[in-house]
């Protein structure tokens, strides 16, 4: 009796253990040969293409699934996109489209394409494919990008995080670098980006970045993934099982036919023999300086715009508001209000000290400049002095005036 009982539990413990795999390999999301992929995407010409870009690939023949999920997606026709995308509020988000689509862009324009194949188990791959299905739902698609800290890079690598298994241990394998020389090493083909950047991005930028928050940039990501190691227990292995040149890199940046260093010299040269003559032939420069000076309280407005209002990184303790400054509109109010010109002495006196120490002291702020803020600097401390210099002279010859 014990025994029929016996035997009779097992039959059907095997019946069920049965009918439960098999319903488990029939609702299997992927299969045992789907890859899971990080693309990794060189960078291209345009400024908003100057990082390079990142996609996740998964690939399961057996389900004839070939797709790629993309965190860049963004949309210059939304309400307000230039203000948002100043104040640090835009929206991105996560998309899905074929991998030839998705590579289509990218190989067309000549940049290289790197697929780095994850060495995952079946449980993880379908983990990162749940994630991603969850993703795309229109309640989820959109997320707050931020530039350095959550961006179509740095989701990736939060994905790995949450749904790999183990302890991952990712190399340095760029060196040690601040914020600010890691986007360098994507702008020092377009000068005028990186100028932009320096002027609008204050000191925090030259904090050194750590190997995990480096991963904001899609090549130092892909590299320092294709070198990572997972321990589980007492094993570790390589966290890339392969990788793929997909497209080779033939795209060449062309060099800006001025750049800002270059045209800073140059127009401040220009602006040295103005202010000589000047000097020399007594000339009324008011008008001169009034738009040179408006132009810059024009940029300074957007650095103090930045300072106070942004929700960027970095942009908070900007020392660039020393030399681009909203105050420097007073000279066309000078020339508007001509009650005003009794203060004129002053101002550029104060403007003259400012920048002066500015030049000699800006290496002991914890900030470093853009080499072409020094000559642009210049230009405004030159039509200061000449004002403050000329104002000595016309005190001379109403003395002599007086005297005689």
């Amino acid at each position: 009796m014990r025994t029929s009982l016996l035997k009779g539990l097992i039959l059907s413990i095997c019946i069920i253990c049965g009918i439960s795999t098999t319903y488990a390999e029939e609702q299997r999301l992927l299969s045992d040969s789907a890859t899971v992929s990080l693309l990794t995407c060189s960078p291209g010409t345009e400024i908003y293409e100057l990082f390079g870009h990142s996609g996740i690939r998964v690939f399961d023949k057996e389900k004839n699934i070939d797709v790629t999920f993309n965190y860049g997606l963004f949309d210059f026709n939304q309400d307000d996109f230039i203000y948002r995308f100043v104040r640090g509020k835009t929206d991105y988000e996560v998309g899905v489209t074929s991998t030839d689509y998705f590579l289509h862009t990218y190989i067309e324009r000549g940049s290289g394409v790197m697929e780095s194949v994850l060495n995952l188990t079946q449980s993880e791959k379908e983990s990162i494919w749940l994630y991603l299905m969850e993703n795309i739902q229109p309640e989820n698609k959109t997320y707050r990008y931020n530039f350095i800290f959550n961006n179509c890079a740095t989701k990736l690598r939060d994905i790995f995080d949450q749904n790999v298994s183990g302890v991952k241990s990712y190399p340095d394998v760029s060196g040690s670098l601040s914020f600010r020389e890691a986007v360098g090493l994507y702008t020092k083909t377009s000068p005028w980006s990186q100028f932009g950047v320096d002027i609008c991005l204050g000191r925090g930028m030259d904090r050194d970045a750590t190997t995990y928050e480096k991963m904001f940039l899609p090549e130092i990501l892909g590299n320092t993934i294709n070198q990572s190691t997972v321990m589980v227990g007492d094993s570790t292995f390589n966290l890339v099982s392969q990788i793929n040149t997909i497209n080779e890199n033939t795209l060449e940046n062309p060099a800006p036919f001025i750049s800002p260093l270059a045209l800073g010299i140059i127009l401040c040269v220009l602006v040295l023999i103005l202010s000589l003559y000047g000097l020399w032939k007594k000339l009324d420069l008011r008008w001169f300086d009034a738009i040179i000076f408006s132009i810059n309280g024009l940029f300074g407005c957007l650095v103090l715009f930045l300072i106070l209002f942004s929700k960027h990184p970095f942009t908070f303790a900007n020392f660039n508001i020393i030399w681009l400054n909203p105050l420097f509109f007073c000279p066309l109010l000078f020339v508007i209000f001509k009650r005003l010109q009794k203060y004129e002495f002053i101002y550029y006196a104060i403007v003259s000290i400012v920048l002066v120490l500015f030049l000699f002291g800006s290496n002991m702020l914890s900030q470093e400049f853009n080499d072409a803020v020094y000559p642009f600097t210049i230009i405004f401390l030159l039509r200061a002095l000449s004002y403050v210099i000329n104002w000595g002279y016309r005190l001379d010859a109403q003395k002599e005036h007086t005297l005689s």
